[in-house]
């Protein structure tokens, strides 16, 4: 199911752009996914891996994942995608229950710590906030 999900979010995230002007998907997604490939062999949570961006930033819809992966691979999406509401410190992510979806997210959060050296400096405050998952004392 790797393949076909790789497949699928490349042809979805085509001509899409990061920051700096790379593609989206070999910047993001595929570092996302070789990330995940490092604690786990699960070819349901590597293909979420692959997909985890689909519903929030292209066309695909829940039920079109469904139709295509399945819902454990489709629940596991839905759980790291955000809902469009803000706290206040950006988006959360209501439905973020499992192991399986905390470690995507946590790949996800990786990649992008990783690569915001583009944000300007506003912006990096704001994730860093965002990504904090400790209460300070």
């Amino acid at each position: 199911m790797q393949e076909e999900a790789k497949l699928f979010a490349q042809e979805k995230h085509k001509n899409q752009l990061d920051d700096i002007g790379l593609s989206y998907f070999d910047a993001h997604i595929q570092q996302v996914v070789s990330i995940l490939k490092v604690v786990t062999d699960n070819d349901d949570i590597i293909s979420a891996g692959y997909l985890h961006d689909t519903v929030e930033d292209t066309e695909t819809t829940e039920q079109e994942l469904r139709e295509v992966f399945g819902d454990t691979i489709t629940d596991l999406v839905m759980e790291v995608t955000h809902e469009g509401q803000k706290d206040n410190v950006g988006f959360y992510f209501p439905r973020l229950q499992t192991k399986d979806g905390i470690l995507i997210k946590f790949a996800d959060r990786l990649s992008n710590l990783s690569r915001m050296e583009a944000w300007d400096e506003e912006r990096q405050n704001h994730y860093l906030r965002k990504s904090k998952f400790w209460k300070s004392e």
